[in-house]
C-alpha cells in the first residue's frame, strides 16, 4: 500500500522539481540540441550551454553574471606585476654578472702579461 502512495506523491511532485522559465510577450523559448545556436537580429548568438538573463541583471562589468571575471583579471594583473618584477631583477643581475665577467677578464689579462710579482699584485687593485 505504501509503494503506490509513494509513486503518486513522486508523480505529483515532479513538475515542481522541473525548472520554470517564462518569456516576454512576442518571444519564443527554444531548447537547443548539441551544436545548435540561436542568433538575434543584432548578431548576438548563444549555444546550448548558454543561460540568458534579463539585461538589467548584470553589473557594470557587462554580461558576466555569477562569474569570477574580476577575480581572474586581478589575479592576472598580480601575476603580470610579479613577472615584470622578476624580469627587472633578472636584468639587474645580468648587468652585475656582465660587469663582474668583464672585470675578471681584465684581471686575467693583467695577470697573463705581468712580468713580475709586484705587477701581478697590482692587477687585483
Amino acid at each position: 500500500m505504501r509503494l503506490p502512495i509513494l509513486l503518486l506523491a513522486l508523480t505529483l511532485a515532479s513538475p515542481a522539481l522541473a525548472q520554470d522559465f517564462s518569456c516576454r510577450i512576442g518571444t519564443q523559448p527554444a531548447c537547443l540540441d548539441y551544436g545548435d545556436t540561436v542568433c538575434s537580429s543584432r548578431g548576438m548568438c548563444v549555444d546550448q550551454n548558454s543561460a540568458c538573463f534579463d539585461q538589467n541583471q548584470c553589473n557594470y562589468e557587462g554580461f558576466t553574471c555569477k562569474s569570477n571575471v574580476t577575480e581572474c583579471v586581478e589575479a592576472h594583473d598580480a601575476l603580470l606585476r610579479t613577472h615584470n618584477d622578476l624580469v627587472d631583477d633578472f636584468n639587474e643581475n645580468l648587468e652585475i654578472a656582465k660587469d663582474m665577467a668583464s672585470r675578471l677578464d681584465d684581471i686575467e689579462s693583467c695577470l697573463i702579461y705581468a712580468s713580475t710579482l709586484d705587477a701581478a699584485k697590482l692587477c687585483a687593485q
